[in-house]
């Protein structure tokens, strides 16, 4: 990940874009299911390592996007967008989450039921901290993987107080904090113009648990802004990603 944005005050409602970015999705989404039962071994075992490595096993996306699931329907029209109007590829954190949920599902039935609706606890808990430090590990390989991260920032994502903005999705907070630490390689295409400008390199029903996050190393873009990117580049691709580096440069 080279940059992050923070895309705020967006709204799109466009069948045509929603199904370009649906298409999109399908895709990462099967890609990522074709592998889930190969991870679980005949003697009852999983395969921890393999998954890992194995998550994203054809995905290459330009941007990874950063969401509420109340907001699933913004993110797919907002990703058919990027690739409508500059052939960019956008990948949609949800789509780990919905099929970690499936697999950790399987697992629970396959190896966690004590009685026909009864799960043990300690099993639960054992197989839910793996599946979820797994889908962890293969976030922080596509946040790592992409040259852009943009969080849609929407009430539904995050909720204010005078100073700190907040939000109880520990996903929402993972991805960001990742995005914070994670390395910052420059695009090779970028090193020399980069060099010259002297770069310096969850909510469960009665619990609420709030996560404070920090923007300080992204960008903010509202609809103007974003508007603005679109009438100015007039190219497709990586240029236009390095269009929008033009607009908002390194200090």
């Amino acid at each position: 990940m080279y940059r992050g944005f923070n895309i705020k005050g967006i709204e799109i409602k466009n069948k045509r874009l929603y199904d370009l970015g649906y298409a999109q999705s399908v895709k990462h989404n099967e890609a990522i299911a074709q592998k889930l039962n190969s991870f679980i071994l005949g003697n009852g075992k999983i395969d921890g390592t393999k998954m890992q490595s194995n998550w994203f096993p054809t995905i290459k996306a330009d941007i990874f996007l950063s969401h509420s699931h109340k907001d699933l329907d913004l993110a797919i029209t907002l990703a058919g967008w990027l690739k409508d109007k500059f052939g960019l590829s956008t990948f949609i954190d949800s789509s780990v989450w919905g099929y970690s949920n499936n697999l950790l599902h399987q697992i629970d039935n396959d190896y966690c039921k004590i009685g026909d609706d009864l799960y043990s606890y300690d099993s639960r808990n054992f197989s839910t901290s793996h599946v979820h430090m797994m889908l962890a590990s293969a976030l922080t390989m596509m946040i790592d993987q992409a040259e852009i991260l943009f969080f849609l920032n929407t009430p539904q994502s995050l909720s204010s107080d005078d100073i700190k903005q907040k939000t109880m999705s520990p996903w929402i907070y993972f991805e960001l904090t990742t995005s914070r630490f994670i390395r910052k390689p420059i695009p090779d295409r970028l090193v020399p113009r980069v060099l010259n400008d002297s770069y310096k390199m969850a909510k469960t029903a009665g619990l609420d648990i709030e996560y404070t996050v920090d923007f300080s190393e992204f960008i903010e873009l509202e609809a103007d802004q974003i508007n603005e990117w679109a009438a100015k580049a007039n190219v497709r691709g990586v240029d236009a990603l390095d269009s929008l580096y033009n607009m908002y440069p390194l200090d």
